[in-house]
């Protein structure tokens, strides 16, 4: 009897001990149960995929409580969720919250630019963390053949080639050709007016394989596009600064920077990383290597040192 009371007591604290360990180890960084999930999501597209997945594998790793919302949706249905709490961080875009948001013109200066939907998105309860170097805006690309022929480095390079009779065809999109920030605005800040004749329209996105073919001189890109590296285009450097600024940060609901405020220097180790060159090569390994988002975002943090 005594050796059975004994037995049950030694299998009472066992027990015990087994459940204040289990608890222990419940919740956060912090290990505080308290502390909300970080719930990371982001847009459709390549980029923005990228950006949401090393955002989520980062977190993950550095021990916060993490739920992954990765390819949620374009503006209209991030946003929203966004605000209503459903996520509470992905990247975007300082031009795209300001022309789409705010509804205020286009702005030509990254400083200003995210100084303004920083200091208007505090007032919603909305944080946005160091932007990162990288400027997903457009550019004027060429052929490497091009470029060394005219010795084409900026866009004014090739706007004196031109003024001095090189007959360099163009192709842009009709989108880009009716909006107030598109050609009106460039031929405006470069003082010319690009020759009827030189100049033509396709889709946006079929610049890339016109200039890979042979068929334009010159076309409108966006500065991050995997096609530039893949097909061997150069981008012009806006030398004159004509183009909108598109500068990607990581926006966070402001309760979660509250419960974690060492996550602004934690998220700025990343941030600063990503510049032109890296992310177009990154989206290169998912868009023409066909590689998973996944594994390039994880190759990316381990070989900067972000995680192991």
């Amino acid at each position: 009897m005594k050796k059975t009371l004994w037995t049950s007591l030694v299998l009472l604290l066992v027990l015990s001990m087994a459940l204040l360990g289990v608890v222990g180890c419940s919740g956060g960084q912090s290990g505080d149960a308290d502390k909300p999930t970080i719930i990371v999501g982001s847009k459709t597209f390549t980029e923005a995929l990228l950006l949401g997945s090393m955002t989520y594998q980062y977190l993950e790793y550095l021990g916060y409580p993490v739920e992954n919302k990765t390819g949620l949706g374009e503006l209209a249905i991030i946003r929203p969720a966004l605000e209503s709490g459903e996520i509470n961080c992905y990247w975007e875009y300082t031009g795209t919250v300001l022309i789409n948001i705010m509804g205020e013109e286009p702005s030509y200066d990254e400083e200003q630019c995210y100084n303004d939907v920083k200091e208007w998105d505090e007032k919603n309860g909305i944080i946005w963390l160091d932007y990162a170097p990288l400027n997903n805006t457009y550019s004027i690309m060429t052929t490497k053949e091009v470029a060394e022929k005219y010795n084409l480095k900026t866009t004014s390079d090739a706007v004196e080639a031109i003024k001095n009779g090189a007959k360099l065809r163009f192709v842009t999109a009709q989108e880009w050709v009716e909006r107030p920030d598109g050609l009106q605005h460039f031929e405006s800040v470069y003082g010319f007016t690009y020759p009827k004749e030189l100049h033509s329209q396709a889709a946006l996105n079929m610049g890339y394989e016109i200039l890979k073919n042979g068929q334009a001189d010159l076309g409108l890109a966006f500065t991050t596009d995997a096609r530039v590296k893949a097909y061997g285009l150069v981008l012009l450097d806006d030398d004159k600064s004509a183009f909108p600024v598109y500068n990607p940060a990581p926006l966070f609901r402001e309760e979660i920077i509250e419960a974690y405020p060492e996550l602004p220097e934690q998220m700025k180790k990343l941030s600063s990383l990503l510049d032109n060159e890296t992310i177009m090569g990154l989206n290169e390994q998912v868009d023409i290597g066909k590689k998973s988002v996944d594994e390039v975002a994880k190759n990316f943090l381990k070989e900067n040192g972000l995680i192991e």
